[in-house]
């Protein structure tokens, strides 16, 4: 098969005379071409040089942030249309039984995670021991483990890392599947008639699926929601 001939500067020169409008239909090729420099001697700086190459560092700079806001923008619609998803199914169960159900089968399709707890915060142990086969479900945790590991006076916790940086209550809330969890989310719930502190925690088994930079708003919203439901069939039982 025979080579191309290599394009030569004056056919590049006859092409754009020809074609005087090529950079303006090629805006973008305008970042890939070094300016001239000119020689102004006696050692004045030619700042027109100069300025083209800022603009042009800029430019790509920009370019990566609109890159990065595109991934963000389609990254949160992504979690808003679950979060509405789950919040439809958590508003239609009818009984604690249902409810434990949605969040512990469908959440974890939903969210695309591979272990959703209901860890609630108890001064009686109770054996919640879990199979290999599903490890979500409710689990009783000791009393101080929830503001151990979200904090006294914040609502989400975002992982990225469980392994490097390990939290409080971790053991605990992930009982017997804390060795599969490498990134996490907690929810505080707030429960107000029954008094009992809680916390919702989604786990993953890869790194970064959770991070500081996601929003936190949808997922306190759907921590609320679960938290109305809960407390309102625990009402008459004696957790």
């Amino acid at each position: 098969m025979k080579k191309p001939d290599t394009v030569t500067p004056e056919q590049v020169r006859d092409y754009l005379q020809k074609h005087p409008d090529f950079f303006k239909k090629n805006a973008d090729i305008m970042n890939l071409v070094a300016p001239p420099e000119r020689e102004l001697g006696d050692g004045v700086i030619d700042f027109q040089h100069f300025m083209v190459k800022h603009l042009q560092k800029d430019s790509k700079g920009l370019q990566k942030r609109y890159d990065l806001l595109i991934d963000f923008c389609r990254e949160n619609m992504s979690v808003q249309a679950q979060v509405h998803n789950a919040a439809l199914r958590l508003i239609r169960t009818r009984g604690l039984e249902a409810l434990l159900e949605v969040i512990t089968l469908d959440l974890v399709s939903l969210f695309d995670v591979d272990v959703v707890r209901m860890a609630m915060e108890s001064d009686v142990p109770v054996d919640t021991s879990y199979g290999e086969h599903n490890y979500s479900g409710f689990v009783f945790i000791p009393p101080g483990t929830v503001d151990a590991a979200i904090g006294a006076n914040k609502n989400v916790l975002l992982v990225d890392d469980v392994e490097a940086k390990p939290f409080a209550g971790l053991e605990s809330i992930f009982a017997d599947c804390e060795g599969l969890v490498a990134s996490c989310a907690l929810l505080r719930l707030d429960l107000e008639t029954v008094g009992k502190q809680v916390v919702l925690a989604f786990g993953v088994r890869y790194k970064e699926r959770f991070h500081t930079g996601q929003g936190i708003e949808l997922l306190h919203f759907l921590a609320q929601i679960v938290a109305f439901q809960l407390d309102a069939y625990l009402i008459d039982l004696s957790l």
